[in-house]
């Protein structure tokens, strides 16, 4: 013994045999057999705890198929609490058809046993001091304590859903999908997508521009099954033909049937009212106009007005605190004399 060490030729053959012994069992491990992939979503899930950290214990449940993360927080990991966040858990994503976990208390209870059996969910625990069998539970903790140390402001719950979060909208390295959208079908909104264009609000707001720029000089008619009304004809009988609405076909589209029995398809701009005859505001038919002639203005009326403006000068002669106006006259309009010009006759010649 010197300088406060020691050493053995025995010693250092029993470190030796160690070695050999671990080099052995490394070189003889049995082949990676994968956990197959489940074809749905939510149908094996695996948990495990992690921690303690921060004085709490986080309940760590990954799906198989999107590789959906899901955390709760416990004050001790026992089978009740086990049982209560699973619980939350299937009330929003339903029951698995298995749970993979380790043999931890929590798990390996019969108070556990039972309740997976009751909900018809079969319960798969891995090989004892062989972690790599849940690997996919390990993993996931292992990434769930690296995401809480990056995440350092606001409670532990506030924390816990920042990184949720950003991992449940990040494409994941195994399947390059969003776990959510994987499990949901839909990828949520997130901070992300103010910076692409939402075509569906642009073209609504185009369309509230074009309707408000349209309706500014537009007349809202309401017109119901069963009303008398008149419609545009494109013949060259008449331009308005009566005829009842029967059908509504669009918001501003109806099928009307016509006095002989047809039927055709008109726009609301090819639809006017018609009022019964009994309403204040009646319109009559088209064809119930008489035609009534407009009477002409003839000269023997324009001498007789003039005779009577001249018996009403005559009589008010007498009468001085009354003016008379009298009718004015057109004069007519004055024209100059034209003369043709004196070509020349500025000019003399020699």
């Amino acid at each position: 013994m010197s300088g406060g060490q020691i050493w053995t030729q025995k010693l250092n053959r029993q470190f030796v045999h160690v070695t050999n012994v671990k080099s052995i069992d490394m070189l003889h491990q049995a082949p990676m057999h994968p956990w197959e992939w489940p074809s749905k979503p939510w149908s094996r899930i695996h948990i495990d705890y992690a921690g303690p950290l921060y004085g709490k214990m986080f309940l760590v449940c990954v799906d198989a198929h999107s590789k959906y993360l899901d955390v709760h927080v416990v004050n001790s990991a026992t089978s009740t609490n086990t049982i209560e966040k699973l619980r939350t858990m299937f009330a929003i994503h339903g029951l698995p058809e298995s749970i993979v976990s380790d043999n931890g208390t929590p798990f390996a209870s019969q108070e556990f046993q039972d309740f997976v059996q009751r909900n018809g969910i079969k319960h798969i625990r891995s090989s004892p001091y062989q972690p790599s069998t849940n690997g996919l539970a390990e993993r996931a903790v292992q990434t769930f304590k690296e995401g809480m140390k990056k995440v350092t402001e606001g409670s532990i719950e506030t924390r816990m859903a920042k990184f949720l979060f950003t991992y449940r909208l990040t494409p994941h390295a195994t399947t390059a999908i969003a776990p959510a959208e994987m499990l949901m079908g839909r990828r949520p909104r997130s901070l992300l997508d103010l910076t692409y264009p939402n075509i569906n609000s642009r073209v609504q707001q185009k369309q509230q521009r074009q309707k408000q720029s349209h309706d500014k000089t537009a007349q809202v008619r309401n017109f119901n099954v069963g009303d008398s009304v008149y419609i545009l004809s494109h013949n060259r009988e008449a331009k308005w033909i009566t005829g009842t609405l029967i059908k509504r076909t669009g918001p501003v589209s109806f099928v009307i049937e016509l006095n002989d029995g047809r039927t055709v398809k008109r726009h609301q701009n090819q639809i006017r009212y018609k009022y019964d005859q009994y309403s204040d505001n009646r319109l009559p038919d088209i064809s119930e106009i008489p035609d009534i002639p407009i009477p002409s203005v003839s000269n023997n009326q324009t001498d007789v007005e003039a005779v009577c403006d001249s018996n009403a000068d005559s009589s008010d002669t007498n009468d001085n605190s009354k003016s008379v106006k009298k009718p004015s006259v057109a004069t007519p309009k004055p024209t100059r004399t034209r003369k043709p010009p004196n070509r020349y006759g500025d000019f003399v010649y020699n």
